[in-house]
């Protein structure tokens, strides 16, 4: 770890992907706290408002991903990286006009835009690592970064719950509510609220903070060192193949080879998040909490998840450790089971969401560094593109099981979490059986490579 300290081109992609998870999540769940129960644009979408703005926000990664994963291999990742920060700077003065306007639809359109910046960064943020950092300190660079990721996801979740409940006593004080109000809305807004005094500050607030972070994160871009694109001879193709038949090609490409089954297990952990952080919302109503106690939830999920991986990282000691999967796939399935059973009790369910986040980190950390270890180069931006895909189809579908436990089902929040203990568990038996011992002997095989390249080259 202590060589990565020292790499000024690892420590500033920590600190521009820092700032951008933080920016991510201050501008989504505010608008999630707005759509959700009680909120200020709750009656926009009904009773499942939490499932689409999720789902705005992660189309663009299902139907861009391939597409734009294409730009990671052609150019040099971090011409890439400068053009996302550049996105994310225009982005900000959106978000800044969207919200001083309390126009819903603009806010949408941001969220979207949002997804769409993000789906470009996701191929490059992966792929750059091992162009960073040495082959054996991968598994220590993903730690290190998961970890600070998540200390970034966790400011910005709560500092938007933080600015939501701001924003909601400026809005309705500006008199911007609908002028017939809604009857969900006028159950949640009393007379005095709806006319009381506050201040336009908390309108741009949150907008302008967002924008000082993306300059920031700009800075720490420009500042990665040159890097020489990995295959400039790669034409880009903006049709259908382009869009979505790279994924297909990335599929038949790694068929027959472990690099699908990490795909696969990747994927299907995705389910779990998908269904957790929108139920974390739910659980404003079910404590009787606020919106910044109810956002703090993620924060502690999101901190463990990173302290996760740092043990990962740490434990791996310059190779890749598949085992800790399978420790991870048990560890979330007995956390979340004990949610579905926990009292509701604010610190017994922090506490069993950080467990679970906690065992997550075993699980992401190795999947995340066999899909850079495992891939070549030249295609290596178009992979983790097409895993993003995947991944994405799973925290919609996570998305899905949400919506269809809290409206078709009428399920309690803590019973929503049993969804997240079985998948941890249906997943465990490939893992274990069949992907696990795939993946140990593909790693035995790139180090004897490895080390029969090290004989030749000390001869």
């Amino acid at each position: 770890m202590a060589s990565l300290m020292g790499n000024k081109g690892f420590a500033s992609l920590n600190v521009l992907q820092a700032f951008g998870a933080a920016n991510d999540n201050i501008f989504k769940q505010l608008v999630i706290m707005a759509v959700t129960t009680g909120g200020i644009w709750s009656y926009q979408f009904g009773l499942n408002g939490e499932f689409y703005i999720s789902l705005f926000f992660s189309a663009p990664f299902i139907l861009l991903a391939g597409f734009l994963g294409q730009f990671s291999d052609k150019y040099s990742k971090r011409s890439v990286v400068i053009v996302v920060k550049l996105w994310e700077v225009l982005l900000a003065i959106c978000c800044i006009a969207a919200l001083y306007a309390g126009n819903f639809e603009f806010v949408i359109f941001c969220v979207m835009l949002l997804g769409i910046q993000s789906t470009l960064f996701s191929p490059t943020k992966l792929g750059i690592i091992p162009e960073l950092v040495p082959h054996e300190e991968i598994s220590n660079a993903n730690g290190l970064l998961g970890m600070v990721s998540n200390v970034a996801i966790i400011l910005g979740t709560v500092v938007g719950g933080f600015f939501y409940d701001q924003y909601e006593k400026a809005y309705v004080a500006q008199g911007m509510l609908p002028q017939e109000i809604p009857a969900v809305l006028s159950k949640v807004f009393t007379p005095e609220q709806i006319s009381g005094e506050g201040g336009v500050t908390w309108l741009i607030a949150p907008g302008l903070c967002i924008l000082l972070l993306a300059c920031i994160g700009l800075k720490c871009a420009l500042r990665l060192p040159k890097l020489q694109p990995k295959n400039p001879q790669l034409k880009i193709n903006f049709g259908y193949h382009g869009f979505f038949g790279v994924n297909v090609a990335m599929i038949r490409q790694a068929f027959g080879t472990p690099l699908l089954a990490v795909t696969a297990a990747y994927g299907a952990f995705f389910i779990i998040p998908g269904i957790a952080l929108l139920n974390m919302a739910t659980y404003k109503d079910y404590l009787g909490i606020d919106a910044f106690l109810a956002s703090t939830q993620g924060a502690f999920l999101a901190l463990a998840i990173g302290v996760g991986g740092v043990v990962v990282g740490k434990r791996s000691r310059g190779r890749l450790r598949p085992r800790f999967i399978l420790t991870g796939s048990l560890g979330m399935t007995a956390a979340f089971s004990l949610l579905a059973i926990a009292p509701p009790n604010y610190w017994v369910t922090v506490s069993l969401l950080a467990a679970g986040g906690f065992f997550a980190g075993f699980y992401m950390i190795p999947l995340q560094s066999l899909l850079q270890v495992l891939t070549t180069d030249k295609d290596r931006g178009r992979f983790i593109a097409m895993n993003t895909v995947t991944t994405m189809i799973g925290f919609v579908g996570g998305n899905y099981l949400f919506s269809l436990g809290k409206g078709t089902l009428g399920l309690s929040p803590p019973t929503i979490y049993l969804f997240c203990a079985a998948v941890g568990a249906v997943v465990f038996f490939p893992l274990w059986l069949r992907w696990v011992p795939w993946f140990e002997r593909a790693i035995a095989k790139i180090d004897e490579i490895d080390s029969d390249a090290l004989t030749i080259n000390d001869q």
